[in-house]
């Protein structure tokens, strides 16, 4: 342990992210130190008397509407990176939550997919694992969305009839096997986007600066922030309040007119003379 804490220590002095990384470090301890108060191996932990930094968070800057719409213009003659994209927006699924989809997973009959699993990066390549909350949720879809999907399932399908095998419910949606037997990579994913933000003339942004967009967007709107909680599936509500509450200012001018109108308007001072 003490080893531990020194190289932590250590990394905490020289790297270059030192809040973050001292936030992580303590953040690391204090869950181990928890734990070993359950085994009964220490009587206190000595992590909750320390007070770690306190980290600005990043600000969030999404792309806009019109630049979401270059980018889907660019890869509107390869359907199935489209839909990718395009989910990615409107449904504000992470990467890893898209490429584990499989066409069990999408009603198209009732417009509605079913996030059950996140595909991850393990030690030996990518691998099925639980989605980042542990949770699993469904999503409805807008109706140019599901015709999408509706599209790349026909063409699933005639392809997987071409190669003389059939496309099974367990067939991952995005993926260039017949059968849809292995799902894209995420790195691969992840240059796919890059090199169509690129073709598309567009600023820097990320991929998951599509959660984002869809997220503020939302907001903006005027949906509720339940709604919104649940389509982001948040582990707490309480996250969804820190990200994105603060990027919309424009809360505060319905705020200031309906306090205006609860007091008099008689009451107002005369200006100098």
């Amino acid at each position: 342990m003490t080893s531990t804490v020194i190289c932590c220590a250590a990394v905490v002095v020289t790297g270059g992210a030192w809040r973050r990384a001292r936030c992580t470090v303590h953040s690391v301890l204090h869950r181990a130190l928890v734990q070993a108060l359950r085994w009964d191996w220490i009587w206190i932990n000595p992590a909750a008397a320390a007070s770690p930094p306190r980290v600005r968070r990043a600000e969030l800057r999404p792309p806009t509407p019109a630049e979401v719409n270059a980018l889907l213009r660019v890869v509107v003659d390869r359907p199935l990176l489209w839909c990718r994209l395009r989910l990615a927006a409107t449904t504000g699924a992470r990467r890893g939550q898209l490429l584990a989809l499989q066409w069990r997973d999408v009603d198209l009959g009732r417009g509605v997919i079913a996030f059950t699993r996140a595909l991850v990066v393990g030690p030996d390549g990518p691998v099925l694992g639980a989605t980042k909350t542990d949770a699993t949720h469904c999503t409805d879809l807008d109706a140019e969305s599901a015709e999408g999907l509706r599209r790349c399932r026909a063409a699933a399908e005639q392809r997987a009839a071409e190669a003389g095998v059939t496309l099974p419910g367990a067939g991952f949606v995005f993926s260039d096997d017949a059968d849809g037997r292995r799902p894209w990579p995420p790195d691969r994913a992840t240059r796919q986007f890059i090199a169509a933000r690129r073709a598309a003339g567009l600023p820097h942004f990320r991929l998951h600066d599509l959660r984002h967009f869809m997220a503020t967007e939302m907001l903006a709107a005027g949906v509720p922030l339940a709604t919104a909680f649940q389509r982001l599936n948040h582990a707490r509500i309480s996250t969804t309040v820190n990200f994105y509450t603060h990027a919309i200012p424009a809360w505060d001018r319905p705020a200031a007119e309906k306090l205006a109108d609860l007091l008099a308007c008689d009451n107002v001072p005369e200006p100098a003379r």
